[in-house]
């Protein structure tokens, strides 16, 4: 959810509760009003007959073409003793003058005369109808609470809009930026004093992040340069040494291993610079990669080098798998599969090549145990238990499948493994 949407969501909560709160408290408060200025009337209403009554001894008639109306009858000492001598009322009524009910406003006294006699007199007046009333102001702020609660919104996010714009800027600038690649300076003027400290902070850690990429790419070439130049050398030296006939074979023997030794630590130099090199995006040639295709011609390159263990190809191209990545990167991903499915198989396996428009899948026979899938991905990570017994490669630098994750990372790819029927799969999708 985008700042300004939360802030205005929280704003719009908040006069809800208060403009609900003000509702029930403006309503009470208006019946309080409507009821005094009634009860006033009727209390005036009530002297004067009572006044007539006291002074004449006769009771008025009712005005006639008004609606209002008072009874009045004796009551005995004990009904006045255990009555309210003065109390408001609303119920309905019967207006003489329409012949029908009405809600009105009704006040009962009690009151005695000179001779001691009790009389209980009610003078109602029509009054208005509060169930109407209620559903008058219920709709009448109901309108109120959504015309100002669309005016909040909109006066909100327009405000936020305006204000949040140096923010926006900032989080597009930095969407944009590019490390190892010249990127265009911050200009992102504004008077908001945290966002400008923010627009510092942020080019410092941009700066600094970039100037750590050039002093790493600096770093690994030099470094590849100067630890290739001497295991190279070393290995020619050593090589040269095996043409000598003096030495024994103990000695031969130990010459190659230290020359296998030294092509180890040349293979597992070069994975580690490319993995940096994945990492740090210094691939960014694209081409729409047919996997399948690709595929057949690391195969054809490979066959060649396995033709003692009888393996045998099956291609699936169901839809061809088509992704778009640098295609040095395409290449040595599905090269390190392939060499996989062919160094783990057995004499006599079957390799299963399989294509569709949403998945690409390297299938191949071998132990019968699964790998673990939550490790295998991790660099340096060796499952020495399913390292095959057939081919004879029990050298391995833990690296290829770290790399192939790396790739995939780098061109938005997703890669899984799982075990079903004896073999196992690595998928691209």
């Amino acid at each position: 959810m985008k700042l300004m949407h939360y802030i205005s969501y929280r704003l719009v909560a908040f006069t809800a509760v208060i403009v609900a709160f003000w509702s029930v408290f403006f309503y009470f408060e208006m019946m309080n009003e409507i009821n005094d200025e009634v009860d006033d009337s009727l209390e005036n209403y009530a002297e004067t007959i009572i006044m007539r009554s006291l002074v004449d001894g006769e009771v008025p008639l009712n005005p006639i073409g008004s609606t209002n109306q008072f009874f009045q009858r004796p009551v005995t000492v004990e009904y006045a003793q255990t009555h309210e001598h003065i109390k408001y009322a609303d119920r309905d009524v019967f207006i003489l003058e329409k012949n029908e009910y009405e809600p009105a406003r009704v006040l009962t006294y009690i009151y005695q005369n000179d001779q001691g006699q009790y009389f209980e007199l009610e003078v109602s007046t029509p009054h208005i109808d509060k169930d109407d009333l209620r559903l008058t102001i219920f709709y009448g702020i109901l309108s109120l609470f959504i015309a100002l609660l669309l005016s909040i919104i909109v006066v909100n996010l327009f405000s936020l809009y305006r204000t949040m714009q140096p923010l926006n800027r900032l989080l597009e600038w930095v969407r944009h930026f590019q490390i190892g690649k010249i990127n265009q300076p911050l200009d992102n003027p504004t008077q908001i004093q945290e966002f400008a400290q923010l627009n510092t902070a942020i080019e410092e850690c941009m700066r600094y992040g970039q100037e750590l990429f050039e002093q790493q790419k600096t770093f690994i070439g030099n470094a590849s340069h100067e630890m290739q130049t001497p295991i190279a050398a070393t290995m020619n030296r050593l090589e040269t040494l095996l043409d000598d006939d003096t030495l024994t074979e103990e000695q031969m023997s130990g010459l190659l291993k230290a020359i296998h030794s030294l092509e180890n630590m040349s293979q597992l130099n070069r994975s580690l610079l490319m993995l940096c090199k994945i990492d740090n995006g210094q691939f960014n040639d694209l081409q729409s990669i047919n996997f399948m295709t690709l595929s057949e011609e690391i195969v054809s390159e490979l066959q060649p080098f396995y033709e003692n263990l009888n393996i045998s190809l099956e291609v699936r191209n169901i839809n061809p798998f088509v992704a778009k990545m640098d295609v040095t990167l395409a290449r040595m991903m599905l090269s390190n599969l392939i060499k996989n499915a062919f160094t783990h198989n057995h004499v006599g396996g079957t390799i299963t090549i399989m294509s569709d428009t949403r998945q690409f899948s390297i299938i191949n026979d071998g132990k019968s145990q699964p790998l673990d899938s939550t490790r295998i991905f991790e660099l340096f990570y060796r499952d020495n238990q399913n390292v095959s017994e057939y081919n004879g490669k029990h050298s391995s630098t833990g690296i290829g499948l770290a790399l192939v994750r790396a790739i995939c990372l780098q061109s938005g790819l997703k890669i899984t493994y799982h075990f079903e029927e004896g073999r196992h799969s690595f998928s691209i999708s």
